[in-house]
């Protein structure tokens, strides 16, 4: 009896110290905790307050019943109701993590890690008269936490999770060790003070081993930090790290550069020397644009910088200046010039000398407005776009004029995804007269688009993007299938019996794809159009290296169909004379820009053509004839057809009525 009534005492010495700790760290918590999203919050925090102040009332009632009773051990009733109220708390803290640690932000998260770790630290001498409660309190507190971080998608939460139940394992051991300690104590009362220095000794360790055990927690939050804002390969920040980079200065009188780097060709060397070798590349690229920016940083009196790998083989640097600070426009151009020179001087790299070029768009706010960072970075990035347009390796500057070009681009492209079907698109047809007569060989298809905001767009501006985008290959195929249909309708030319044939200009993008030969047989046989009225007009750029296999495969079956092959624009492009003959050609057609032009020069291009095509076998269409004179010198040089603006501008066809 006496020994119980001894650890009931302790009980009630201890007992308070442990509300007041957990109503003090219920308030702090609710003082953090600013989350809108985790509304049920605040129904916690005064539930959590109630329930330490009904303990502290429960504690203050055994307090003085135990004062009135001397050497009277309290009912059994109001011992399980001290320790329910420990369970209880400890459960509304689990409840409280178990919720919090999906919706709380990182530091609402890292504060009520550290408050429960603080807490089970503490129990461990205040809750060590209560073997049972003391436990269960420990674990309460700490397992759901721990599991909730380890079922979370997060790589820093499931090592926390993983610390956290080796610190509660500790605690499990702790408390049971100063429950020893006290039990030690209140047996062995001739020695008392031996034992009350031992616990005190053993309460010391316990107190390091928690400082220790905290300062490590804090030494891997900082490495974990560091890990999630900066790029592991190179050191550098990364894409978080650099949005949300504490940039030092007064913000009032700061101005920005926004520096972006897109490095020319990298994937050439990751497919050609190994991604190995392309990581190796981007930490000297890291290493050189260390030293290069820090001097760039100093020359222009920074108040401070920041360094990021955007992503890929990209690069972002932001300039912070202090608007006195600010250089004269040449000045500060000139230095970023000799930025670029000493970015793409050569590297070395295992043994070996490479030269990387790098295209750098720059954006300058010189005003004193809000600072829109993402905006910033928009901006930069279209003139490095314009860059790279201009011919890569290079420097360029944004302009209002450059954005606005981008935003039409923009606009274009995404209305090219749908002009096939929403019936922009519509087809012209230009003649294609023999050269001996009037007779119309052919008609040319010519594709017009108008836009549903910008109206009118010319090819030379849309075809262009239609191919970078890949849109070519839905618009090229509705232009197959009504170049087809509505030549079906054409009637025939006065005098013959054979109705002209439809020329059709196909991208080299629809030539690659794997089934194109299966859709032009498809589209002639649904048109009931004989393959020997239709042409397909190519460039040379089907003689490129990494697309004239398969490019040429594909003519070839045609070719075998019936289908006329043309070859459009002949002497504007840089093939080779040699790879001409490995093209299933019939016809070659001059560009206009020699025919307009009629000079000497132009006649000396165009008479070793007509000589070269008479060597293959092919016949010859000269573009762009806009005069009687035009007509007479090119039938006199042996032109088999003739097309331009004097012959026939382009224009519907209306169907023959038979």
């Amino acid at each position: 009896m006496l020994y119980e009534i001894q650890i009931w005492r302790e009980k009630l010495r201890n007992h308070a110290q442990g509300i007041v700790v957990n109503a003090a760290a219920v308030a702090t918590l609710a003082a953090i905790v600013r989350n809108p999203a985790a509304q049920w919050f605040g129904v916690w925090t005064v539930v959590s307050l109630l329930v330490c102040a009904m303990r502290y009332a429960l504690h203050w009632y055994c307090y003085r019943y135990q004062k009135r009773h001397l050497g009277k051990l309290a009912p059994r009733s109001l011992r399980a109701l001290l320790g329910l109220g420990v369970i209880t708390s400890a459960t509304l803290w689990a409840l409280a993590a178990w919720h919090g640690i999906p919706a709380f932000t990182d530091n609402e998260k890292f504060s009520i890690m550290i408050m429960l770790a603080a807490l089970a630290g503490g129990s461990t001498g205040t809750l060590a008269s209560m073997p049972v409660a003391g436990r269960i309190y420990i674990l309460v507190l700490l397992l759901p936490s721990c599991l909730r971080m380890l079922q979370m998608n997060d790589d820093q939460l499931n090592l926390l999770g993983t610390l956290g139940l080796v610190f509660a394992a500790i605690m499990l051991n702790s408390h049971n060790n100063n429950y020893k300690l006290l039990r030690n104590t209140l047996t062995l009362t001739q020695d008392k003070e031996d034992l009350i220095l031992q616990l005190s000794e053993k309460n010391q360790d316990i107190l390091h081993a928690n400082e220790d055990l905290e300062r490590k927690v804090r030494e891997r939050t900082k490495e974990l930090v560091f890990l999630a804002n900066h790029d592991p390969l190179t050191g550098l920040l990364n894409r978080r790290g650099f949005l949300s980079y504490p940039y030092r200065g007064p913000a009032a009188r700061r101005h920005q550069t926004i520096i972006f780097i897109d490095l020319d060709h990298f994937k050439d060397i990751n497919e050609g020397s190994g991604h190995e070798h392309g990581d190796l590349l981007l930490q000297a690229v890291s290493r050189r644009l260390t030293q290069v920016i820090s001097t760039l940083a100093g020359v222009l009196a920074a108040s401070d910088h920041a360094i990021c790998r955007w992503g890929g083989d990209e690069f972002v640097i932001c300039i912070m200046r202090d608007s006195d600070a600010l250089a004269t426009v040449t000045d500060t151009t000139l230095r970023y010039c000799q930025m670029h020179e000493q970015l793409s001087a050569p590297y070395q790299l295992c043994g070996h000398e490479l030269n990387l070029g790098m295209s750098i768009g720059i954006f300058e706010n010189l005003t004193d407005k809000d600072f829109d960072l993402s905006q910033a970075l928009v901006f930069a990035d279209i003139a490095a776009s314009e860059a790279k347009k201009q011919g890569r390796g290079r420097v360029s500057f944004y302009s209002d004029a450059a954005h606005e070009l981008q935003r039409r681009r923009l606009q274009l492209t995404n209305g090219l995804a749908r002009a096939h079907i929403d019936g922009s698109l519509r087809l012209l047809f230009q003649p294609v007269i023999k050269a001996y007569g009037t007779e119309v060989a052919s008609y040319e298809a010519l594709l017009r688009w108008t836009h549903a905001e910008l109206g009118p767009v010319f090819p030379d501006e849309f075809i262009p993007l239609a191919e970078s985008s890949n849109a070519i290959v839905a618009i090229g195929l509705w232009v197959l299938e009504q170049a087809c249909h509505e030549a079906r309708q054409w009637p025939c030319a006065p005098g013959t019996a054979a109705a002209p044939k439809v020329a059709v200009n196909c991208s080299i993008r629809q030539l690659v794809q794997p089934d194109f030969v299966q859709l032009v047989q498809q589209t002639l046989a649904n048109a009931t159009l004989p393959p020997q009225r239709l042409i397909i007009e190519v460039t040379e750029s089907v003689l490129d290296d990494r697309n004239m296999a398969r490019a040429l495969a594909a003519l070839a079956a045609l070719h075998d169909y019936g289908v006329e092959i043309h070859l459009d624009d002949f002497g504007t492009g840089y093939s080779s004379l040699s790879r001409l003959r490995q093209i299933p050609l019939d016809t070659i057609k001059i560009d206009k820009s020699f025919v307009i032009g009629m000079d000497d020069k132009s006649l000396a291009v165009i008479e070793a053509t007509i000589l070269i095509a008479r060597k293959y076998g092919l016949r010859v269409i000269a573009e762009g004839v806009e005069s009687a004179a035009h007509l007479a010198t090119l039938s006199a040089m042996g032109v088999d057809e003739l097309q331009g603006y004097y012959l026939g501008r382009p224009g519907e066809i209306q169907p023959s009525r038979t």
